[in-house]
């Protein structure tokens, strides 16, 4: 047997040129397992054995650990990551020849702690460290080995001290070890094209391959072309077929992909306190089937809308659902509760490996469930049942130490866009891996196929391991060898096209170093040099090599790197903004069936956001809506006061105590606020407390020194609204609810809507000027008779102020008109954005406005104003279609 070894070539593929039997391409690995089958000393593949492997160092270093280690303050913090990097030392001491004896003379702390943790007697599962520091020994074995030659990539003394012994060894037992040859070749002509982005760099790395199928009389053909990807493909594989030539299907890994994080949100959100952005993201999770059935997390998820926490009302209005559900049952609503709710994990509460394993078998029975339906799943649960292993025996598992093992077992997946293609070109990951002759090679993704540094070793603890046998190749080596088997590989083309870019993602891209030294291996050309011979610097000589986009077009010709295409003119298609308006016509389905004052305002403000949400029934995901920010603060407040009035009310009496206050706040919280009990948010919870207690405490002290009796909050009211559409009286019913509605000395009604805003200036000015329509519609709901001048006020939770025109409320607002007057240009404005959506005539308000401004016409508001209608803002802070109606600027 034929063997061609190289310290890259794991990856490599085989032989490209000239296959043929009996030779294989091997690195390190490859090359130990080959010789472990030949000598009869393989050993069982274990899954998962660099995490089993972790968890076995990690018990060493309990059993060592005290007070005085060397390794103790690390373990204290962060136990499984000192487990994990303490191993890596050990395996690379192995990997080179180490025993595990402690060398005589000055050696560091590391190498002592690495010594005694070898001498312990507690299991540690063999690596390829291990098989690499055996096979010395093992080679002294009789058994045939039935390998003729090995063919190294680089010469033997650049080789770790470990390899040269394995290969004298194989020399010695009639194995000729033959190195390759130095200088024959000539280095390749290296063409740099740098683009702004990834997407024009593709552009013409497309057309480049594509130029050696188009057109054989090109420098080169595709099929002597290589083509190494160091990063991603997705973007260039787009642009390849597009052209009609075969995908690279090269992804990317990542931890982000959905199937990969069912795992590490289970396990977030079983802990208390309850997050309850990552418990909807989990419950939204893009995987089909889903861990939670549709239904239930449907019902879930409208639950933390209503309430971003859990046990409260809508949590237990969406318990009742799911268990009255006939396909999903009271035993998956109980399920369901205890996982995420009553009985969430607690940091203090000492949970146990056991505790937390019997805590995970519902999501492994689930996933089990629905491998038959979801293969790729199997993996997520092969993943489960290992970190389950892991835990299982622990005596105490802290959510830290969890993360940590979740990180290690729940590696990111690989999963192109689109798999790869048979292609006539070869593939690489990185130039070093090129064995065979071609005649261009295209190297995409050149900016991340830097060197990884290795491990910087003490240089006393270098020269103490050389005493008992044990070489330690310094990172300089092992940076030089990856350079210097670059440049070799590099010889083995005739073309170099190295493609890259100034930006990636939004962000500036570093270079990579090896370019410099591509660039200085080239022999010095004409352009090398200034008029008197002197050498460029090298700096200047990398810059020469360079080609912008711009630079390649030469009429309808363009060249690069030898390649050569005519291009055809086509005609430009600009990106044309979406109308500002359709024209559908007569659309009686689109009539309201009814009306809130959130509806009116958006029906009247932007037509088509309203008809988008209400009639095409466009919605984000679930995970979205779940409040957060000035929102959950709002909601949480608000529920506060409701409920302190309920417990005031019970006993008669008008105002609260501050103990009360802050009791309800802690009652509140896991149910309405849950996010502020996490890690983190104590100081923003300290200070919003004292907001909320000063605030509601002034709402109560005011409405009682006025003599304002709250006589119900969250008042349901339902009213017929008619509507002028055409000359044709519509009904349209009106319904919602008013926050707090009560009666004062004079017996007239009182309706308070409580706001939540960083600023209070919006709503006083909404009321000054005499545009307060949400109370305008209450005072109109709930009027019993009386008229629309009954007391009406916002109270700015916030900054603990009332915004209003009645003087029971203090420092009263001189309003521009009454709210009768207002409101009849509310139905007015109702009546005619009925009628135009009635009629099919959709417009995007501030669309329209911008083209009507743009043409010097009267505005959407001077023209309500015209017409006596009231003009409502468009709701586009808080539209979640601002892409669709072409307001972002995005016409794609």
């Amino acid at each position: 047997m034929r063997v061609e070894f190289g310290w890259f070539l794991d990856r490599a593929p085989w032989a490209f040129r000239s296959p043929g039997l009996n030779t294989v391409r091997v690195g390190r690995q490859g090359l130990t397992q080959l010789l472990q089958t030949r000598l009869g000393t393989t050993r069982p593949e274990q899954p998962n054995s660099h995490i089993t492997r972790v968890q076995q160092y990690l018990a060493r270093l309990e059993a060592a650990d005290r007070p005085d280690a060397w390794f103790h303050g690390s373990f204290e913090v962060d136990p499984w990551s000192t487990a994990q990097e303490l191993l890596w030392a050990r395996d690379e001491l192995v990997a080179n020849g180490w025993d595990g004896s402690l060398p005589a003379g000055q050696v560091s702390e590391l190498v002592r702690c690495l010594a005694g943790l070898e001498s312990s007697d507690l299991p540690l599962d063999p690596a390829l460290a291990d098989d690499v520091a055996a096979l010395p020994e093992a080679l002294e074995s009789p058994l045939p080995l039935g390998i003729s030659v090995i063919e190294l990539q680089h010469p033997r003394p650049a080789l770790p001290g470990i390899w040269r012994r394995i290969l004298a060894k194989l020399e010695s037992r009639g194995v000729r070890i033959v190195e390759p040859e130095d200088g024959f070749r000539k280095a390749p002509q290296i063409t740099v094209l740098e683009a702004e982005t990834e997407w024009e760099a593709a552009e013409h790395a497309a057309r480049w391959l594509a130029a050696g199928v188009e057109s054989p009389g090109n420098t080169a053909s595709t099929g002597g072309t290589a083509v190494v990807a160091s990063q991603p493909t997705g973007v260039l594989d787009q642009y390849l077929a597009g052209r009609g030539l075969p995908r690279l299907g090269v992804g990317g890994k990542s931890a982000w992909r959905a199937q990969d994080q069912i795992i590490p949100l289970f396990l977030e959100v079983i802990w208390g306190p309850v997050n309850v952005q990552l418990l909807g993201e989990f419950l939204s999770l893009p995987v089909f089937p889903g861990p939670v059935r549709a239904k239930a997390a449907r019902a879930l998820q409208k639950a933390l809308a209503q309430e971003p926490g859990t046990g409260g009302p809508a949590w237990q209005q969406a318990l009742a659902e799911i268990a009255a559900d006939a396909e999903l049952g009271p035993e998956l609503a109980g399920e369901l509760d205890g996982l995420f709710s009553t009985g969430l994990l607690l940091e203090d509460g000492n949970v146990s490996g056991a505790h937390l394993a019997d805590k995970c078998q519902w999501l492994a029975g689930r996933l089990k469930a629905l491998v038959p339906f979801n293969e790729a799943l199997s993996a997520t649960a092969e993943q489960l049942q290992t970190l389950l292993a892991l835990v299982a025996g622990l005596p105490r598992v802290s959510r830290r130490d969890l993360r940590r093992m979740v990180s290690s077992v729940v590696a990111g997946s690989s999963s192109p866009l689109a798999a790869a293609e048979a292609a006539p070109w070869l593939r690489l990951n990185h130039l070093y891996e090129l064995m065979d002759d071609v005649s261009d090679v295209l190297w995409w993704g050149f900016q991340a196929g830097t060197i990884s540094p290795g491990r910087r070793w003490d240089d006393g603890d270098r020269r103490a391991l050389a005493g008992i046998g044990v070489e330690l190749p310094p990172a300089e080596a092992l940076a030089a060898l990856t350079v210097a088997q670059t440049l070799a590989a590099a010889r083995r083309c005739r073309n170099l096209l190295i493609v890259q870019v100034r930006q990636q993602d939004g962000e500036r891209v570093d270079g990579n170093p090896l370019l410099e030294a591509l660039v200085a291996d080239q022999p010095e050309g004409p352009g090398d040099s200034d008029n008197d011979a002197t050498p460029l610097p090298i700096a200047k000589r990398v810059e020469s090599r360079k080609r912008c986009p711009e630079d390649l077009f030469d009429g309808d010709l363009w060249t690069l790197a030898g390649r050569q295409a005519r291009l055809v003119p086509v005609p430009a298609r600009a990106a044309a903004a979406p109308p500002s308006s359709f024209e559908l016509g007569p659309r009686h389905d689109l009539a309201p069936d009814t009306l809130s004052f959130t509806q009116l305002s958006t029906l009247v403000g932007c037509a088509l956001a309203w008809v988008l949400e209400k009639k095409v029934r466009l919605r984000v995901a679930e995970a979205d809506e779940v409040p957060t920010g000035n929102r959950m603060i709002g909601t949480f407040t608000h529920k506060v006061v409701e409920e302190l009035h309920h417990d005031l009310a019970a006993v008669h009496r008008a105002v609260p105590e501050p103990g009360e206050i802050d009791a309800k706040i802690d009652a509140l919280l896991p149910r309405m606020a849950s996010e502020l009990l996490l890690p983190g948010a104590q100081s923003r919870l300290k200070h919003l407390r004292a907001v909320v207690q000063e605030t509601v405490l002034k709402f109560f002290r005011t409405l009682s020194r006025a003599g304002v009796v709250i006589q119900e909050m969250e008042q349901d009211f339902d009213k017929p609204l008619v509507l002028d559409i055409d000359g044709a009286a519509m009904t349209v019913p009106v319904n919602g609810k008013a926050d707090v509605v009560g009666i004062d000395t004079d017996g007239r009604r009182v309706v308070v809507d409580l706001k939540w805003s960083n600023r209070d200036s919006y709503r006083i000015r909404e009321v000054r000027e005499g545009r307060a329509a949400q109370l305008a519609l209450y005072q109109w709901a709930l009027d019993d008779g009386g008229g629309l001048d009954a007391p009406t006020a916002y109270y700015l939770l916030k900054q603990g102020t009332f915004a209003s025109t009645h003087a029971a409320f203090g420092n009263p607002l001189e309003a521009a008109q009454t709210p009768d007057e207002l409101w009849q240009k509310t139905v007015r404005a109702a009546s005619f954005s009925v009628a135009e959506v009635v009629n099919g005539r959709i417009a995007a308000g501030p669309r329209r406005d911008a083209e009507l401004e743009a043409a010097g016409q009267p505005s959407g508001e001077q023209l309500a104003e015209q017409a006596g209608r009231f003009h409502a803002k468009p709701p586009c802070n808080f539209c979640k279609f601002d892409t669709l109606c072409g307001l972002k600027g995005d016409f794609s």
